[in-house]
């Protein structure tokens, strides 16, 4: 099984980092290869965009990114809440990454898109400050509704899974680390459920 993580929080030293290496942890101690792109690392956090959505936008991460994805069986995101949505560095990305014809694309007179990257599973990691109750009964999920309906399911995506982890201000040491095992755990037993059917 391939696995392909995508950590985006631009800083190194987050704890939204330290889960998507948790992920990646415990899915390499099922079985599964799992591989890491972060935004705080490498290139993948890039400056404006020259052009309209192309390849021109591309830089060798960026096309590595792609051509790990084509060959995943599961997609994880990691991201912070901020100001109701991703971070703009992670946003960015995608408005690169997911090029029309290429991630997905429509057929002449149909309103809806056709998905590209169907037959892969999905799952988004998100952090916040906001406790998880006000999110969704406040907020209305609206981050979460985004990233499943016009992100992930428009590519093709699914089955699809969400983990909120909040709140994070103040969170003391212990607990952060109950989170970072249950995370490599939940990885691992989605390596071990993948194998099992795959039988």
């Amino acid at each position: 099984m391939n696995i392909v993580i995508i950590s985006g929080h631009p800083r190194a030293d987050s704890f939204t980092h330290a889960l998507a290496q948790s992920y990646q942890h415990g899915a390499e101690a099922g079985g599964a290869k799992a591989y890491l792109f972060s935004l705080s690392q490498g290139n993948l956090n890039t400056g404006p965009m020259v052009s309209g959505p192309s390849k021109e936008n591309w830089n060798n991460e960026i096309s590595a990114l792609w051509t790990a994805i084509k060959q995943a069986d599961h997609i994880v995101v990691a991201h912070p809440l901020w100001w109701g949505s991703m971070p703009a560095e992670l946003k960015n990305l995608f408005d690169r990454l997911l090029l029309p014809n290429l991630a997905y694309s429509y057929k002449e007179g149909s309103p809806l898109p056709i998905g590209h990257l169907k037959g892969k599973s999905a799952e988004v990691i998100m952090t916040s400050d906001t406790p998880d109750w006000y999110y969704r009964l406040a907020y209305g999920k609206a981050q979460t509704k985004l990233m499943k309906n016009q992100i992930l399911k428009f590519v093709g995506l699914k089955p699809l899974r969400f983990t909120h982890i909040s709140p994070i201000h103040n969170m003391p040491a212990p607990k952060r680390q109950m989170h970072l095992n249950k995370i490599a755990d939940m990885a691992k037993k989605f390596v071990a459920k993948h194998k099992k059917s795959a039988a």
